[in-house]
């Protein structure tokens, strides 16, 4: 045991800290004993594929960014288009509205606007979400396109690396 008897008139017994770990048995797992693990190899760790694996999925990272940056100054400039014609059309219903000199017609003009200005909302939703729905379909399917890749190349250096199993003998 570690401690000792001797107190040197302290509260506590010394301690060898060098032998704290001496009654300590290392357990046997099952049939496998020490020894057998020198047997064991483990397989040569490529640097080179693995940078060159690593360069590719910053490449095809950096392409998805690229696509998503592209994809939302599309959408601002849409949406600032969109604003310009809003701002435009205000104007001109303004002065329509303005001009007119019966209260109906005045009704009609804003009516007309309202209608236009609905199916025009509606065509711009439409037209973001199909923007939208490309830069997404892009990005994933340059994501996963990389994903599959580095998986076959994964498959691959396990095979390159794996030891070959010994034939069987024919029964």
């Amino acid at each position: 045991m570690a401690a000792n008897s001797k107190t040197n008139g302290a509260m506590f017994p010394e301690w060898d800290f060098s032998k704290v770990w001496a009654d300590m048995k290392m357990p046997e797992f099952g049939a496998m004993k020490m020894p057998e693990f020198g047997a064991m190899k483990m397989p040569e760790f490529n640097v080179d594929a693995m940078v060159a694996a690593q360069q590719k999925n910053i490449e095809a990272m950096n392409l998805a960014n690229k696509t998503v940056v592209e994809s939302w100054q599309a959408f601002a400039k849409m949406q600032a288009d969109l604003w310009q014609v809003a701002v435009e059309d205000t104007g001109a219903l303004a002065q329509d509205v303005a001009s007119a000199k019966e209260p109906t017609d005045k009704i009609a003009k804003q009516a007309a606007f309202a209608k236009a200005a609905f199916e025009s909302s509606v065509s711009s939703a439409r037209e973001s979400q199909e923007l939208a729905a490309k830069a997404a379909n892009k990005t994933v399917d340059i994501v996963s396109k990389r994903w599959a890749e580095g998986l076959d190349e994964v498959a691959s250096y396990v095979e390159k690396t794996a030891p070959k199993a010994a034939a069987a003998p024919a029964k």
